[in-house]
C-alpha cells in the first residue's frame, strides 16, 4: 500500500471538461472512474508518465498492470504500435490475436500519440482496449498545443477530459504530496521502510525551484531514499547537493537550471520528431530562427547530424 498524504478531493472535478487543480486533487479525481478517458497534453513525457502512474497506483484497481502502448508514424501511414513499459516489443498481430494483451486486463494503459492511426484503427484499440480488457485509458499526446482540439474530436479521445498540470514551483501542497508518494515509490524499490521525510527537509524542498518538474523531484527522492538509513525520516543531508545547498538568492544557480531544462527540452523534442526542426519549433513555440541560434548554442550540431 502506498503511503501518501490523502486529500480532499474536489468533487466537481469531475463534472467539468478539464480537470484542473492542485496535483493531489488532480490525480485522485482521475483514479476515482475508470472508464473516463484522460488526455495529458502539457507535460513533457517523462512527467506525463508519472502522472499515470500515480494515477493507477492510487486507485481501486492498483493491482493490475500499469503499461504503454506508443503510436508512431506519420496521418496514418505506415502506423505501428509498440509496447514501450515496463518491456519493449512490437505488436504487429494486436489487432488480429485477441489474447494477445490478455494478461493486462483490468489495468491501465497509457496510450501515446494515437492520432498517428486510422481512423478504423483507432476505433477498433478504443473497443480492445476499453471494452474487451476494461482498461483505464489515459492519453498522452506530444503534439503541440493548437492542435489539441482537433485530436479531441477522434474516436479514442472524443469523450475524454484533459488535465492540466500545474508546475511544482511555488506549489507547496504539490510538492509535499509527490515526495511522499515517490518516497513510497522508493520505499519498494530499495525494500526499505523510511516513514517520512523532515520538516527541514521539506522546507529546503519547498525553496528549490524544480526546472526538471516531476522527473527531478522523483529521481531525488529515489537518490535519497537509496543513500538514507532504512527505517528513520529522511533527513536534508541525503538530498543531492544541488538542491541541499540551493538559496533563493543564487541567480547563477538559476540560471544554469533554466539552460539545462532548457537543453533537455530541445534535445527531447528534437528526437521525438526525427529530427524535424520545423515541427520543434512549433512544439516548442519558438521560431526556427531562434531554435537554430539555441542549437548553436549548446552546441547540439553532433546531434542533429546523427539524425539527420
Amino acid at each position: 500500500m502506498l503511503n501518501t498524504e490523502v486529500p480532499t478531493v474536489n468533487r466537481n472535478l469531475n463534472s467539468a471538461p478539464r480537470i484542473v487543480g492542485k496535483l493531489s486533487e488532480i490525480v485522485y479525481a482521475c483514479a476515482e472512474e475508470k472508464h473516463q478517458t484522460i488526455v495529458l497534453s502539457n507535460l513533457p513525457d517523462d512527467g506525463n508518465q508519472l502522472v499515470a502512474e500515480a494515477i493507477h497506483d492510487l486507485s481501486s484497481w492498483a493491482d493490475k498492470p500499469f503499461f504503454i502502448l506508443t503510436c508512431q508514424g506519420q496521418a496514418g501511414r505506415n502506423t505501428r504500435i509498440n509496447l514501450t513499459h515496463p518491456v519493449h516489443c512490437e505488436l504487429p498481430e494486436l489487432f488480429t490475436n485477441n489474447l494477445l494483451l490478455e494478461p493486462l486486463h483490468g489495468g491501465t494503459v497509457l496510450l501515446t500519440d494515437p492520432y498517428h492511426l486510422p481512423i478504423h484503427q483507432q476505433q477498433a484499440l478504443l473497443n480492445l482496449l476499453a471494452d474487451q480488457l476494461s482498461l483505464k485509458l489515459i492519453i498522452n499526446i506530444k503534439s503541440f498545443h493548437r492542435d489539441l482540439p482537433q485530436h479531441l474530436s477522434l474516436p479514442l479521445m472524443k469523450d475524454a477530459r484533459t488535465v492540466k498540470v500545474p508546475s511544482l514551483r511555488n506549489h507547496a501542497s504539490d510538492i509535499r504530496f509527490a515526495s511522499n508518494y515517490f518516497l513510497s515509490k522508493a520505499n519498494l524499490e530499495w525494500n526499505k521502510n523510511i516513514p517520512g521525510i523532515t520538516e527541514d527537509c521539506l522546507q529546503q524542498m519547498l525553496l528549490y525551484p524544480w526546472p526538471g518538474q516531476l522527473p527531478q523531484l522523483k529521481e531525488a527522492i529515489r537518490r535519497a531514499a537509496f543513500l538514507a538509513p532504512p527505517n528513520e525520516m529522511l533527513e536534508l543531508s541525503s538530498l543531492p547537493s544541488q538542491i541541499r545547498n540551493f538559496k533563493a538568492t543564487d541567480r547563477d544557480f538559476l540560471k544554469e537550471a533554466v539552460k539545462q531544462a532548457e537543453y533537455e527540452m530541445i534535445y527531447k523534442t528534437l528526437r521525438e520528431t526525427n529530427n524535424n526542426k520545423r515541427k520543434t519549433a512549433e512544439i516548442l513555440k519558438i521560431s526556427r530562427k531562434t531554435l537554430y541560434s539555441k542549437i548553436n548554442m549548446y552546441k547540439m550540431n553532433s546531434y542533429a547530424q546523427v539524425l539527420s
